[in-house]
């Protein structure tokens, strides 16, 4: 009896330890989501600051375009300082 009282045991032994195992399995699979799921945030504020840069970007650079196409279709230039008047009421 004394075998089959060790032989039943150890089986508790493993199962317990199985059971542990299982458990800290599932915290470590809760915690890699919730960093999957932070990182996932981050790349979605990410992205739209990068849409608001390219927002931003494109109206800065449509001043220059203009500029740039009136200087050389229309052959526009900035006066000098002595060709400007000054209008006062």
């Amino acid at each position: 009896m004394t075998h089959a009282m060790t032989l039943v045991a150890l089986l508790a032994a493993l199962n317990f330890c199985t059971a542990v195992g299982v458990v800290y399995i599932k915290y470590l699979s809760r915690q890699s989501y919730t960093e999957i799921s932070r990182s996932q945030q981050e790349i979605d504020e990410l992205h739209v600051e990068w849409n608001r840069l390219q927002i931003e970007e494109g109206t800065f650079s449509e001043h220059a375009r203009v500029e740039r196409t009136a200087q050389e279709r229309l052959g526009m230039s900035l006066p000098e300082l002595e060709e400007t008047v000054m209008i006062i009421r």
